[in-house]
């Protein structure tokens, strides 16, 4: 019985050892990973402090003139879109449901903020112009019917659904926007051998980094959508 004893403490001390070198080397690996999203974020930080701006800009106008703009809006499809999101967390309220609904649908809209970046950037710029008119009505509309201030408002009832969020879709949009740039000068490198190559470093340094942007939107999405179907099923209570 002693060596049975020994034996297996033996075994038992070498598998929680091994299971603590696994779990050390996931936890780096995470930090890893980590440390790249965040070095590629910074490697366009002008990009997205201009994302940033244009959004933020954008949400003043919407705020300024909230009546004007929100009756534009009610007449684009990005409105009859945000109503259809709306009718289907309503015909099912359930988490995972609404989850579902919200992480799609903003995986579409910043997968399609990068890839039609593509077009001299043009779509990722409009985008944050109307998301950023968007929230301005919100934030026009809610401070108006409850005489709050709409930073307060913005505080307590936008931050918390949009924390997450609004950070993707900004960092989707800044890459949207260099795409748009990186095909513009491949475009004009054709007068050029020189330009070409460099238009080609261009494209494998934005290529290599795309897989590392998008995962972390990933991540940043799916947090957002678990913490903004955490707080409407427990408003709906």
């Amino acid at each position: 019985m002693g060596v049975w004893h020994l034996s297996h403490t033996k075994m038992y001390d070498r598998g929680r050892g091994l299971c603590s070198k696994i779990d050390g080397v996931a936890t780096e690996k995470r930090g890893e990973s980590m440390g790249r999203f965040f070095r590629v974020i910074g490697s366009e930080k002008k990009l997205v402090g201009l994302a940033a701006l244009i959004f933020v800009i954008s949400g003043i106008a919407g705020y300024a003139a909230s009546a004007a703009i929100q009756q534009m809006l009610k007449d684009s499809a990005f409105w009859s879109q945000l109503r259809e999101i709306a009718r289907q967390i309503q015909q099912d309220p359930s988490f995972f449901h609404i989850f579902g609904t919200i992480f799609l649908n903003n995986l579409r809209a910043s997968v399609s903020m990068i890839g039609l970046g593509i077009f001299f950037g043009v779509f990722p710029i409009a985008a944050l112009v109307t998301n950023g008119l968007m929230l301005g009505v919100v934030l026009g509309d809610t401070s108006a019917a409850t005489g709050a201030n709409p930073l307060v408002v913005f505080a307590t009832s936008i931050l918390p659904h949009g924390i997450l969020e609004l950070p993707a879709v900004i960092i989707a949009a800044a890459y949207g926007i260099r795409l748009g740039i990186v095909f513009s000068r491949w475009v004009v490198s054709w007068v050029s051998p020189t330009l070409r190559e460099r238009s080609r470093s261009e494209w494998l340094s934005l290529f290599n980094r795309i897989p590392v942007v998008i995962g972390g939107i990933i991540v940043l999405l799916i947090l957002a959508a678990v913490i903004e179907s955490g707080l409407i099923v427990w408003m709906a209570k």
